[in-house]
């Protein structure tokens, strides 16, 4: 998840931040303190978009922020509605931007969930889908795939790893 999360980032051209895996149940169980140091050398608030994957016991999903728009989204290949998840990183980048001094951050976020993201149809494939959505969304391409997608996109993620870099698709 996390070295696939570098990938992204790098070909966004750091546009875009890739939150470590961890961050969501560090965030969970020690609160803004336990993860504040996780972002001492990067400025959220200087990137266009923000992924911060979920791992919920046997679960992936991923919230993103849009942090020129102030928009916080729950994608879940499940469909789950976990609107909790997302008002969890809300109330983080809201600390985050009192504790950084960036006042215009403070407030005027709204939160949704896509309802309309790409779903799963098995127990065992919410990682790769959150990949693909973050990768799409980096890379500002749709989310146009399903689950019959699934094994060529494996593949492909796997050669990504193996050489380093994202290919284009096509």
């Amino acid at each position: 998840m996390n070295m696939y999360g570098e990938l992204i980032m790098e070909s966004a051209h750091h546009k875009v931040h890739f939150l470590n895996s961890f961050f969501h149940r560090q965030l969970m169980t020690k609160g803004y303190d336990g993860v504040k140091r996780w972002t001492k050398q990067v400025d959220l608030f200087s990137k266009g978009l923000l992924l911060v994957p979920i791992h919920l016991e046997v679960h992936w999903c991923l919230v993103t922020a849009d942090v020129v728009k102030k928009k916080i989204c729950l994608y879940d290949s499940q469909g789950n509605a976990l609107l909790k998840v997302a008002r969890n990183i809300l109330k983080y980048l809201m600390t985050e931007a009192k504790e950084k001094k960036q006042t215009a951050f403070e407030s005027g976020w709204a939160l949704s969930f896509d309802e309309k993201s790409p779903q799963q149809t098995n127990e065992n494939d919410c990682g790769v889908f959150v990949l693909e959505y973050s990768r799409c969304l980096a890379l500002e391409k749709p989310l146009q795939f399903s689950q019959k997608d699934i094994p060529k996109i494996r593949k492909r993620i796997y050669k990504e790893l193996c050489d380093r870099k994202l290919h284009e698709q096509g």
